[in-house]
């Protein structure tokens, strides 16, 4: 579109609508994705009007939109298959500033809310995650851990700093365990027919980039996978430097129990493997010259490469490895430059 055009756009909605002006933009900017086939809940979630439940100026608090649209889905959900909701219950077992209770009590539903904080807006305090049991039972749990230590609570937020805080972990694995500790706990408590709703976001940390919705374990049937774009974050006032893909999302997955027993689940398994001293079906042997020529920078005789990739298991399995060595290269001539005298190198500058 043209840039003139969206700056008289600019122009006409600040005068028409003051300071108001972004959230209305933002509003009708997302609009087509939020609402599609008379649905109010899509797999995009945008709340630019944050609403009011529970405390705006709590970091990291979601609106309590975000928990209304999923109270309202789950309900209807047990509606449509006849099932009686008269004792329906929400649970919320990291309650901060009481917006789950708030987005309840508008739709009528009964919530249980705990919470680390001892003094916490709503519910039970002193509640702890990792030690102790979840005595309820609930048809809905909404789960917004924190980000691993992108926002620091006990001894920030609410009183001294607390040891199974999970912003105060030691690092990402730490984290990681503990988050999927609380995974189990929070589905074992669940109805059957309930849900297990999980709000949670990418994070950048140590210049790494972690993503938790991949990492975290998974429990019961996935049901949905909701994108939720995030406004009005800190970060969004700093500037850098280098290259960057700012983060401007949230991911909600939301499991479904069906079954009181059986437990389907999902475990993230990570690893390295080396290319040096490992077979797979996808590694060819161009692709595996190409590499070993790139970890040595970029270029080296056939001697030297015959050398390297003589213990290789590629080579083990062929006894006239050195044979098809020249010929991969000879087949993707494109792809290597020859120097002469049996040197070998890359077609492109190795980074």
């Amino acid at each position: 579109m043209n840039e003139e055009l969206i700056q008289r756009a600019v122009l006409l909605l600040q005068r028409e609508f003051g300071s108001d002006w972004q959230s209305i933009a933002q509003t009708l900017g997302t609009e087509n994705l939020r609402k599609r086939l008379g649905k109010e809940l899509t797999s995009f979630m945008a709340f630019p009007d944050r609403g009011n439940g529970g405390d705006s100026q709590w970091r990291g608090n979601c609106s309590p939109q975000v928990v209304s649209s999923i109270l309202r889905y789950v309900i209807d959900c047990k509606k449509y298959y006849g099932k009686d909701v008269s004792d329906f219950t929400l649970l919320d077992p990291m309650s901060g500033s009481g917006t789950s209770k708030a987005a309840a009590d508008r739709l009528g539903v009964r919530s249980i809310l705990y919470d680390l904080n001892p003094n916490p807006a709503a519910g039970l305090g002193n509640w702890n995650a990792l030690k102790d049991d979840v005595e309820d039972s609930a048809d809905l749990v909404f789960f917004h851990p924190p980000y691993h230590n992108i926002i620091t609570y006990s001894g920030n937020m609410w009183g001294k700093p607390h040891p199974d805080d999970l912003s105060r972990c030691e690092n990402y694995d730490d984290f990681l365990e503990k988050l999927n500790l609380c995974i189990r706990k929070f589905y074992m408590a669940l109805r059957r027919d309930g849900r297990l709703a999980v709000l949670v976001g990418d994070i950048r940390s140590g210049g790494k980039f972690y993503s938790i919705q991949r990492d975290m374990m998974q429990m019961g049937e996935a049901e949905s996978f909701l994108v939720k774009a995030q406004f009005n974050c800190v970060s969004d006032s700093r500037r850098y430097k280098k290259p960057l893909i700012p983060i401007v999302t949230e991911y909600l997955l939301l499991f479904h129990k069906k079954d009181s027993l059986i437990v389907p689940f999902t475990y993230q398994d990570k690893g390295t493997f080396s290319i040096s001293n490992t077979d797979i079906v996808a590694l060819t042997w161009h692709h595996l010259i190409r590499m070993t020529l790139e970890s040595i920078g970029g270029q080296c005789t056939l001697t030297e490469l015959y050398e390297r990739l003589s213990t290789h298991p590629k080579a083990k399995k062929n006894s006239h490895y050195k044979e098809r060595i020249r010929a991969t290269i000879y087949e993707h001539r494109t792809q290597y430059t020859a120097y002469g005298d049996g040197l070998y190198g890359l077609n492109y500058q190795v980074a």
